[in-house]
């Protein structure tokens, strides 16, 4: 009995949900939205059109994370807007008030086309698309850590001037391969709050034996949960779609220095834009 309990509460922790927002990518129309929901989901664009106008709408739910993209990329497809919800623990949901009924939405299919490049406004976690198209700019340029080291209640970025972070300074992460020449390299990019230029940390500089997680032979594994761990700190981090990916079992992207920065203006101008509403 005991390893059933056990088992099922791996299991529930491990569960996503994608609940729309209620609010269209930019340029976007609803009638046009309406109709390819409409034949996403096998209904009418009547009905469709009033459930893209309730946020919290739930359109699938406990499934895995790499099921959960494929449902967000399809819905993104469509000019909807919508964020995944990452797990949750289990003890904390059972104590949470039960949530109001959501209509259950089920797609015929899955398909996997590019997202748009907009988000919606949410305190809640989402995922972001950052174009590399965009021009650099240098008041972004990452900073380098040496060192990250933390704890169950907050991280150590080992900088004399910036404390210790608690979870909920963490604003944005993304997660990228650095190529430089024939030497790559996996690295960490966090944004926080009240600082404009990102820190980048090489993963092989993060001790991960501080962080309440399974440490693992493979750093690259460890980093996995790593970042599980602060999005479930931090329910509000932005994620870079690519990192979402990443945390499914995929290779980190690989950028050279000047994507490199595109990457953090691209982070760091939308969160400055006022898009993406982090909770403090």
């Amino acid at each position: 009995m005991g390893k059933k309990d056990g088992k099922e509460t791996i299991m529930t922790e491990n569960l996503y949900r994608i609940v729309l927002s209620g609010e269209l990518a930019a340029g976007k129309l609803e009638a046009d939205v309406a109709a390819r929901m409409a034949a996403l989901f096998k209904t009418t664009s009547d009905k469709m059109a009033m459930v893209l106008k309730r946020p919290g709408t739930v359109v699938k739910k406990d499934v895995d994370l790499e099921t959960a993209k494929k449902y967000a990329r399809a819905i993104l497809s469509t000019g909807a807007l919508c964020k995944i919800d990452p797990p949750e623990h289990s003890a904390a949901a059972s104590a949470a008030p039960a949530p109001k009924p959501a209509e259950k939405l089920v797609p015929k299919s899955v398909p996997q086309p590019s997202a748009p490049g907009t988000i919606a406004k949410s305190a809640e976690p989402r995922v972001v698309v950052i174009q590399l198209s965009s021009k650099p700019e240098d008041r972004f340029t990452p900073r380098t850590v040496e060192k990250i080291s933390g704890s169950a209640d907050c991280i150590d970025l080992n900088i004399s001037e910036l404390p210790e972070i608690l979870y909920d300074r963490v604003l944005a992460l993304a997660a990228f391969n650095e190529t430089d020449g024939g030497d790559t390299r996996t690295k960490m990019m966090m944004f926080v709050r009240s600082y404009e230029r990102p820190f980048v940390c090489d993963i092989d500089r993060i001790v991960f034996d501080g962080f309440p997680i399974k440490v693992f032979p493979k750093s690259i594994a460890t980093f996995r949960g790593l970042l599980h761990l602060i999005c479930k700190q931090n329910p509000s981090v932005i994620l870079e779609e690519t990192t979402l990916d990443f945390l499914s079992g995929s290779q980190p992207q690989p950028l050279d220095a000047v994507k490199i920065l595109k990457l953090a203006t691209g982070i760091g101008s939308l969160i400055e834009s006022g898009d993406v509403d982090a909770q403090t």
